[in-house]
């Protein structure tokens, strides 16, 4: 297994617990709009890729005939189980090797994982292919400026904080990369998430001179919004917003 993989593994082996507790991923509107855009009945089997701790497939499975939930980490797989009903199975699984075969599923989904992809071509490509044809991929992840020092600048922080972390990319980057895999966009909804930044860097939990380091990166960050992150402070704390782009697309 590649070095980037065994630190996902690593890295969220460790924060099983506090990603089951991470009220982005938890938020009923943001699980809701993805089941909806994705036009998930109650005949689809689907496919949740990168399940983490489980907070889309629970949702689905409440609605559709069967899901899937895959994930490279064991550890994120025991927090996906209790959220889930009965018509849900569990596969440790690596994104750019599914082990299903192709057109199967009627909708493959992918929520917040697509920045620790180190090959996320490969990743989507094995979406697509593993999607019926009349199926749906839904991807959603957070997006960064389409400026590239504040891109940069953004994804430095991020691998501060989570040395998995591989790359956060901009819209069009992101689209770009869904017509490479011969998939076609149907729809796109953008989604935006407030953070304060202690909570945010305790998910994580990185190391003290990372974490003072993003600090610092943060604060500087306000005067010109050189992260993209619209970076405030207000009552002595830190503030900034994530961009999340939510995209369907077919075959």
């Amino acid at each position: 297994m590649e070095g980037n993989k065994r630190q996902v593994q690593k890295n969220f082996g460790r924060q099983a617990l506090a990603y089951n507790a991470n009220c982005l991923l938890a938020d009923e509107g943001n699980l809701n709009t993805i089941i909806e855009m994705a036009n998930v009945s109650e005949d689809d089997s689907v496919l949740d890729v990168a399940t983490g701790t489980g907070f889309l497939a629970g949702a689905l499975s409440k609605i559709a005939k069967e899901v899937m939930a895959t994930d490279l980490t064991l550890e994120m797989l025991y927090q996906t189980r209790p959220k889930t009903k009965g018509n849900t199975s569990f596969c440790l699984a690596d994104v750019e090797r599914l082990p299903f075969v192709d057109d199967y599923f009627d909708a493959v989904t992918c929520r917040v994982a697509l920045h620790h992809f180190t090959r996320p071509e490969e990743a989507i490509g094995e979406m697509q292919r593993v999607c019926g044809a009349n199926g749906r991929v839904v991807i959603m992840d957070i997006i960064s400026s389409e400026d590239d020092n504040r891109r940069e600048y953004h994804n430095k922080m991020e691998r501060l904080r989570d040395t998995s972390h591989v790359k956060q990319y901009s819209y069009s980057e992101l689209l770009q990369m869904f017509g490479s895999c011969g998939l076609k966009v149907d729809e796109v909804e953008k989604w935006s998430y407030h953070w304060e930044m202690e909570e945010w860097l305790a998910i994580a939990n990185p190391a003290e001179p990372g974490a003072n380091e993003i600090r610092r990166m943060m604060r500087e960050s306000v005067d010109g919004d050189k992260s993209g992150l619209g970076v405030e402070i207000r009552d002595g704390k830190v503030y900034f917003t994530y961009m999340a782009a939510i995209v369907v697309a077919h075959k």
